[in-house]
């Protein structure tokens, strides 16, 4: 319903437009006793990389963003938590998916995943913010 809605009155009528999935490294690997949650963040890999690849030509971004351990007012973390980040912590990640990325051959990003450690960790060595983000799909078997 909310595809339907959002990509056929808005995104596709102007041809442009950027989906981010709030995605979590459980996505990417198995966590014992977190069944629900990692195959639930699998399954929105799979949907981004998808829709990546059914709106790529219609000028529609869509990515996903691991924004790590967020203190938020919902869900607080305990002081003093090592990894823990403020929940405006995510904003440059977010700008990275969501605005045009000037190096990307083709003017955009899509089907990329972030984590928002490794884009810190990517600005602290200079480099720009899409050097952080990487492939969704895994290269093809030969």
């Amino acid at each position: 319903i909310v595809r339907s809605q959002v990509l056929n009155k808005c995104m596709l009528a102007q041809k442009s437009g950027s989906i981010i999935n709030i995605s979590s490294r459980a996505g990417k690997l198995g966590i014992p006793n977190m069944l629900p949650y990692c195959a639930s963040k699998f399954a929105l890999e799979g949907l981004t990389a998808t829709l990546a690849a059914e709106l790529r030509a219609s000028g529609i971004r869509v990515n996903s963003i691991s924004p790590g351990m967020v203190d938020t007012r919902t869900f607080p973390k305990l002081p003093g938590r090592p990894g823990v980040r403020p929940a405006d912590g995510v904003r440059a990640a977010l700008l990275a998916l969501c605005c045009p990325a000037p190096g990307a051959a083709d003017g955009f990003l899509t089907g990329r995943y972030v984590h928002a450690d490794e884009l810190d960790d990517a600005l602290a060595a200079g480099a720009p913010p899409e050097a952080a983000a990487k492939p969704i799909d895994e290269p093809i078997f030969v």
